[in-house]
């Protein structure tokens, strides 16, 4: 316990934490607007601003944050003036920018361990700037959704309702998508590319199982996104394993536990 409170642990801890909490309350939208494959298709078409931080040696975060403001905006526009469904969109940006971030890493030679901990994570890895970066960037995207909460369930589930209102929704659905797509980027130094979707994902649908209203949804979604993350964090210092990999392992099997439980009393 000594050790995991030097700052050396205590930081990724507190942003690990803070990141879980973000992703937590961000998921329910997600899983509301099905919009799951979005944050994977992100996460993924990152390799290219990955590929151009480490070519001319800059910071992956804020390229990241470029880079998913352009396919964030390539997605949804598309989505709005062609007739083609946004999962086919999402999977074009998807593999146009993985192919050409593939390519540009391919010019690079020798080993590069840096790549490695950003495909599966590595929270220890992750600098001052970068972890300042993440703490204000999260802030801000969490007080932008608890300010517009309900405008942003009541587009999520009843778009008609909130025409009459007066919302204007392709604003809100625009930041939306580029909200999901900057969250995306932070949470892939501590999950890692292949993981970071089921991190947005599994509290939200661990909670859906057990919630009788979108308000008791809520508390437990946050509530199992820091009580497996702060599990997690302890389980794989303890052992030595993947930070990701055992937060996800933990939240999965809560989540085929509560299942399983479910039906048997049914």
């Amino acid at each position: 316990m000594e050790i995991l409170l030097t700052p050396l642990f205590l930081k990724p801890l507190l942003l690990t934490l803070w990141l879980s909490l973000v992703f937590s309350i961000l998921g329910i939208f997600v899983l509301i607007k099905r919009m799951s494959f979005f944050s994977d298709g992100i996460a993924h078409a990152s390799i290219f601003s990955l590929a151009l931080a480490f070519l001319f040696n800059f910071d992956f975060v804020i390229l990241g944050i470029l880079g998913v403001i352009l396919f964030s905006s390539l997605i949804y526009f598309l989505e709005k003036r062609t007739p083609i469904h946004s999962d086919a969109l999402i999977g074009l940006i998807f593999v146009s920018f993985l192919s050409l971030g593939i390519i540009l890493v391919s010019t690079k030679q020798g080993y590069q361990p840096e790549l490695l901990n950003l495909f599966i994570g590595n929270i220890l890895t992750i600098n001052d700037f970068d972890f300042y970066l993440s703490l204000v960037v999260s802030f801000f995207i969490l007080l932008f959704i608890i300010i517009n909460f309900s405008k942003l369930i009541l587009i999520s589930v009843d778009q008609t309702e909130a025409i009459l209102r007066g919302l204007k929704i392709n604003f809100y659905e625009y930041i939306f998508y580029l909200l999901l797509g900057i969250t995306t980027i932070l949470g892939i130094r501590i999950m890692g590319i292949v993981l970071v979707t089921a991190f947005l994902i599994l509290p939200p649908m661990t909670a859906s199982l057990i919630s009788s209203s979108f308000k008791r949804m809520v508390f437990l979604s946050i509530f199992f996104g820091l009580l497996f993350t702060l599990t997690g964090f302890i389980v794989s210092f303890l052992f030595n394993l993947p930070l990701g990999a055992t937060i996800i392992l933990l939240q999965t099997f809560a989540f085929y536990l509560i299942f399983i439980i479910k039906l048997l009393l049914s």
